[in-house]
């Protein structure tokens, strides 16, 4: 703490002059409309036969362009909604098992379930999906009492229209391979799961057709699949199995740098067993068939447990860069096996753009990063305000944070290795002097800690945040309650000032799935 003080204070003003907030005009949503002007001719090959580089060329162009028209509505099967015609199947066993005929239809049903839907239309549909999260959000605030204005048709703020991902065809920089039995039987087939691990009927068929992923990532997954059919060593299905294979990690720049991650199963494999198993990995991919795959790098994590972080088991770099290197918004962002950054590129800059322009930052913000990943957010945001202050409990990503500040020659940042819940403590009396304090919440799918919001809303410094959300309608749902809440219980219970939502602007980071990115502006409540 004696180091943060000093370093915080470098970029805290102690004015008490504080930034008008502009009031931000909500634009006029009508769903009877197309949500975008973009063109509804995307049209998806039958999978019979691999998408050909033409093909991609074709959907790439169908799927982005603007197009002035109108788009056609598609017909509508009678007492069937768009929605309904596409909404996704969960939890629901399989009733049938995958055959060899209609095995990658059944994975991009799975993978990609709006793959038949034109872009403008899944961008329509995903209009409506937040809109009904927003009205769930508005009976849940008006629950705790919090002190908001309803608008029509329920909604506890403005939304704006949908912004939509500059890729739509092979967006996708990182893929994550299970390993699994295939249709023909092979226990060693890699590729993602048809079914449930707990369903009997479950199948792991090859990405072959996916069209939101690269070719160069099917290609290097297939490689691995002819590496692993070759080795004496078993998959690992089970863990109480004997088998080592479990998962099979790729990730990609702009540039193309190329970066895999074999993640085994130790069982009781000695040193030299794991030495020989990387040793046959860096001759098949850099010296044998595999090196068609042009990886930059290649490691290898032996974990005993679903997921370990690396000081639980330490990546080893088999062979080539310890990292590879993504360009976002014209900075340079180092990327290692265990670092998080968003999986469309394009559509992160979008993300980024859309939070620096609602969180109305200025040279006197000093901006609270929680969950910073890589640094990207403090980075991008460093030139428009005072200075930012990162926190992210992976330590890889930290030290590629600090290191990233080094590279874009960023002064004004500060990343810290920590839980959001332990570290917020610690920095907020020295937050408490700043002028102007904006906090940006970019969490996992599960969300923030209840202990991590009451730290939040204990900061009297803090009048404005940004929460961004892939999955508003899960845990995410209930740090927006608890932010707005002025009734509770326990620790539940806080009576400071409530933090209520001001403006939403949905960002459309994953074609062709039913999943949206939210970004939701919340304002501190003055009495």
């Amino acid at each position: 703490m004696n180091v943060i003080r000093p370093r915080l204070h470098l970029f805290c003003l102690q004015s008490t002059v504080r930034r008008g907030i502009r009031k931000l005009r909500p634009r006029h949503v009508d769903l009877e409309k197309p949500v975008n002007p973009i063109s509804s001719t995307f049209n998806i090959p039958a999978l019979q036969t691999p998408l050909t580089e033409q093909d991609l060329l074709i959907l790439s162009k169908d799927g982005s362009q603007h197009d002035t028209k109108q788009a056609k509505k598609p017909a509508k099967e009678k007492g069937k909604s768009l929605q309904e015609k596409v909404s996704p199947r969960l939890n629901q066993p399989m009733k049938e098992p995958v055959t060899t005929e209609n095995q990658y239809e059944k994975l991009a049903e799975v993978v990609t379930p709006l793959y038949r839907v034109p872009y403008s239309q899944q961008l329509k549909i995903k209009q409506v999906k937040v809109h009904e999260v927003l009205k769930s959000l508005g009976e849940q605030l008006k629950n705790v009492n919090a002190p908001i204005t309803r608008l029509k048709k329920g909604l506890p703020c403005p939304v704006e229209l949908i912004r939509p991902s500059p890729d739509v065809i092979g967006y996708r920089n990182k893929d994550e391979f299970g390993i699994h039995m295939g249709i023909d039987g092979n226990p060693k087939t890699v590729g993602f799961y048809v079914g449930r691990p707990i369903d009997p009927l479950m199948t792991c068929v090859p990405a072959t057709y996916l069209i939101n992923m690269k070719e160069s990532h099917k290609h290097i997954s297939q490689k691995f699949q002819t590496f692993i059919r070759q080795s004496s060593h078993d998959a690992c299905h089970r863990f109480a199995t004997t088998g080592i294979y479990r998962d099979f990690l790729v990730r990609s720049t702009r540039s193309d740098e190329r970066m895999a991650t074999v993640y085994i199963h130790p069982q009781n494999l000695t040193e030299d067993e794991i030495l020989e198993i990387m040793d046959d990995l860096k001759k098949f991919f850099f010296h044998g068939e595999g090196a068609d795959c042009e990886l930059n790098s290649l490691y290898l994590q032996a974990c005993r447990h679903t997921r370990c972080t690396r000081e639980q088991a330490p990546y080893r770099l088999i062979e080539g860069k310890e990292h590879i290197t993504e360009t976002l918004e014209g900075l340079s962002f180092r990327i290692s096996p265990d670092s998080f950054f968003q999986i469309n590129t394009g559509g992160a800059e979008v993300l980024y753009r859309t939070v620096r322009e609602i969180a109305e930052v200025s040279p006197l913000t000093t901006l609270l990063d929680v969950c910073c990943g890589t640094g990207t957010i403090s980075l991008v945001m460093a030139p428009h305000v005072r200075g930012s202050v990162g926190i992210e409990v992976t330590t890889g990503a930290v030290l590629d944070a600090k290191q990233n500040a080094v590279i874009n020659n960023i002064p004004n940042t500060q990343f810290i290795a920590g839980t959001a819940e332990k570290v917020l403590p610690r920095i907020t009396p020295d937050l408490n002097f700043c002028s102007d304090v904006v906090a940006i919440m970019n969490p996992a799918r599960s969300g923030l800690k209840s202990d991590v919001i009451n730290a939040i809303r204990q900061c009297e410094a803090i009048n404005k945040l940004v929460y961004i959300s892939c999955k508003p309608e899960g845990s995410s749902m209930a740090n927006f309650v608890q932010l707005a809440s002025t009734k509770g219980k326990g620790k539940y219970k806080d009576t400071t000032p409530p933090f209520i939502p001001r403006y939403v602007v949905p960002v459309d980071m994953f074609p062709h799935t039913h999943h949206t990115e939210v970004v939701i502006l919340f304002e501190r409540v003055r009495s």
